[in-house]
């Protein structure tokens, strides 16, 4: 894995405050036209990568991709449902059964069947929608370097293909709770991934993103050791991803540990503030590394106001050029910085920092979680289908031609 270490010190106040990215140009891109979390609470010592107590698991019954959460009393999965439909009651997604409605494949979107496009059984699972595992809940805690993270899984327990699977950690952005991202672990694991939140400690004063990156990655080890994902979690095939600082910590997480195969994150920032470069790395300037990576992003708040949410010094498209192929930069027209979290409404006053949108938050997380889910599809279960999702007709005709975002690849 190669990387520049050549970190920056920015001042930007209001940036740090909310972890954002701004936006920039970038003349080399080939461009298609057409939304810091609570912190973990603060343990006593003890060495990094001691694990702390575990919670109850929390079964999850899928039917056709949408969730009902059951739990007992023993904290063991309870039972599954086969038939449906059933309607999750955080998602406005109405399902059938898992047997292939509520999926689709690439090229064929009426019959919910997946694509073959190579004469074999590839199952290419529409990523716009819940996917046909069936999962459940389980939550813990683990120990870095003497601070105790919380951490939320969600991951699959019957589906069309068996375990294990790879593992999806997702950081959350700067005084934004780790439930924001709920929604996004969720869709992961409907789609055959261990997806997790790590709610790294993310402090207001003395902030020191390599121990963030740290604690972010501690979500592997939990995953390692949690007994109930013996045998279901891959945890040496690893994707990161995250929103505002969430995204800087999972690009820079990528840079620290090889088990991590590929990151999209969600309007990364790079900048920081009253913090020194040792602990608060330029992180873009690590780039670029081999390992795949994606930005979503957007670009109503390069700018503008007493400080701009996603200065463009520091914006998910300054990763993207220092970043060598294979890099994705999608960048979502109207969208604000605070769109890709799950739920804008009640975020309060961190979310109304920035410049009013012109999306609604449902189209946003939409498309943050469909790109996600495709992405770690075409790199973490090498499934060359998704690429339709990713750059091709399936993206163009949802996305490009539909005046949505733009796309770039390289």
């Amino acid at each position: 894995m190669l990387a520049r270490m050549t970190p920056r010190t920015l001042i930007c106040p209001l940036s740090l405050l909310l972890s954002t990215a701004a936006c920039g140009t970038d003349s080399d891109m080939t461009t298609q036209s057409g939304t810091s979390g609570a912190s973990a609470t603060s343990g006593g010592g003890g060495e990094s990568g001691e694990s702390g107590e575990s919670g109850a698991a929390t079964q999850v019954t899928q039917t056709g991709g949408v969730s009902q959460g059951v739990t007992d009393d023993t904290g063991e999965p309870g039972p599954t449902t086969g038939a449906g439909p059933t309607t999750d009651p955080t998602s406005d997604t109405t399902a059938a059964d898992t047997t292939g409605a509520g999926t689709t494949g690439v090229g064929d979107t009426s019959t919910g069947e997946p694509d073959d496009t190579t004469g074999g059984a590839v199952d290419v699972y529409d990523p716009d929608q819940d996917g046909p595992w069936q999962i459940a809940e389980v939550k813990g805690t683990w120990k870095v370097d003497g601070v105790n993270v919380p951490m939320d899984a969600f991951y699959p327990t019957a589906g069309p293909e068996a375990g294990p699977y790879p593992v999806v950690v997702i950081a959350h952005g700067f005084q934004l709770p780790a439930s924001q991202y709920t929604k996004y672990a969720q869709r992961l694991a409907t789609h055959g991934y261990v997806a997790l939140t790590a709610d790294f400690q993310a402090g207001l004063f003395n902030p020191d993103h390599v121990a963030y990156a740290k604690q972010v990655l501690g979500g592997i080890d939990w995953a390692a050791q949690e007994p109930k994902l013996a045998g279901v979690a891959d945890t040496n095939n690893v994707g990161l991803t995250g929103h505002s600082l969430g995204g800087k910590l999972s690009v820079l997480g990528a840079v620290m540990d090889g088990r991590v195969r590929a990151s999209i994150t969600l309007d990364p920032v790079d900048s920081a503030t009253m913090c020194d470069k040792v602990k608060c790395p330029d992180v873009s300037d690590m780039l670029p590394i081999d390992v795949p990576l994606g930005f979503v992003g957007e670009t109503l708040d390069s700018m503008g106001g007493f400080m701009p949410c996603a200065p463009a010094a520091d914006n998910f498209l300054t990763y993207y050029k220092k970043a060598t192929a294979p890099a994705l930069a999608v960048t979502v027209k109207g969208a604000n910085h605070m769109s890709f979290i799950d739920d804008v409404a009640s975020c309060g006053f961190t979310c109304n920092l920035c410049q009013m949108p012109t999306l609604d938050n449902a189209v946003v997380n939409a498309l943050g979680r469909a790109y996600v889910v495709a992405f770690y599809g075409r790199w973490l279960k090498d499934e060359a289908g998704y690429e339709t999702y990713l750059t091709g007709a399936a993206a163009q005709d949802r996305y490009v031609e539909s005046g949505l975002a733009d796309i770039a690849t390289k």
